[in-house]
């Protein structure tokens, strides 16, 4: 039995090769969509704006030609600016010569459109800045403890005048970090802009991260600011606790110090309410999560 099974199978084999060979020798007719690439610029001058950036082709070909060209890869439709400045009308149908792949192989039975506007403008350089494009998800229980570091900051980028007078920034590619719990450095790619050449192609991508926790901060001085010559402030209680969320490694190179708490007698006198709550200062990437006491009593003297 399992001998006769295997000639079957050869059979079958032959006989769909057979059938492919026989089908994909007839004639077909298929319509592509091609991307337009503009050639033959004069020096020191690019493409700017152009009316269609693709195109459609119906082409009369045997099967087995339009079966490589669907397997070999994105073809481009040849067009030449004939070195012309400023704006230009061009007949698609007289640049058929330039493509080779498709004057030797196809039969063009139409195009769309027949005709597009390209303006071949002056080339020119700029600063920009880089914007990262990342989306960061932390491992429970961990945070960003730094300022996220972007290197180069800006980037010099190339192109058409009509083009590069729109574009202030640059945006990496998408990036997705998930699960993080360490210091992040990452090269990311810059995001293509059509017609616009970058001078570098990475930039680099720095921040911290380190498990979150809290830490306590007592008998903190509060600081009495802006009483005038003739008047006094005096607090009850003049100390108070603060409670911060942090870094671990940045929250333990704290002091009482690092955290500024302050009363300003202008407000006061501006509410006039029988207690004032502290402002606190904390340094960055830490997040304030208690005060106790939320609200100070005070008392104003006159001299």
């Amino acid at each position: 039995m399992k001998k006769k099974f295997i000639p079957i199978i050869f059979i079958v084999l032959f006989s769909i090769i057979l059938w492919g060979a026989v089908t994909l020798s007839g004639d077909f007719t298929s319509t592509i969509k091609v991307k337009v690439q503009v050639v033959e610029s004069p020096k020191n001058f690019a493409l700017g704006k152009i009316s269609h950036k693709e195109i459609y082709l119906r082409v009369k070909a045997k099967g087995w030609e339009l079966a490589k060209l669907g397997l070999g890869g994105e073809r481009e439709f040849v067009v030449s600016a004939h070195r012309r400045i400023g704006r230009s009308r061009i007949d698609l149908r007289k640049e058929v010569e330039n493509n080779q792949w498709l004057a030797s192989s196809f039969h063009l039975v139409e195009m769309a459109p027949t005709h597009i506007e390209i303006n071949i403008d002056k080339t020119i350089s700029k600063m920009v800045k880089v914007k990262q494009n990342v989306e960061i998800e932390f491992k429970p229980g961990y945070g960003i403890a730094s300022d996220i570091k972007i290197t180069p900051e800006e980037v010099e980028i190339s192109g058409a005048a009509s083009i590069l007078q729109n574009i202030d920034s640059v945006n990496t590619e998408p990036e997705q970090l998930q699960n993080i719990d360490d210091k992040v450095e990452i090269d990311l790619a810059f995001q293509e802009i059509d017609g616009v050449t970058f001078t570098v192609k990475n930039c680099r991508l720095e921040f911290d991260v380190q498990k979150i926790v809290d830490k306590s901060f007592d008998e903190l001085p509060v600081e009495i600011r802006n009483v005038p010559p003739s008047k006094e402030l005096i607090l009850f209680p003049g100390k108070i606790s603060v409670v911060l969320k942090g870094g671990i490694s940045k929250l333990g190179r704290l002091t009482n110090d690092s955290v500024k708490a302050f009363v300003d007698f202008w407000e006061i006198q501006r509410h006039e309410e029988e207690q004032i709550e502290p402002i606190i200062e904390i340094p960055p990437f830490t997040t304030l999560v208690d005060i106790k006491p939320k609200k100070l009593e005070y008392i104003i003297k006159q001299y």
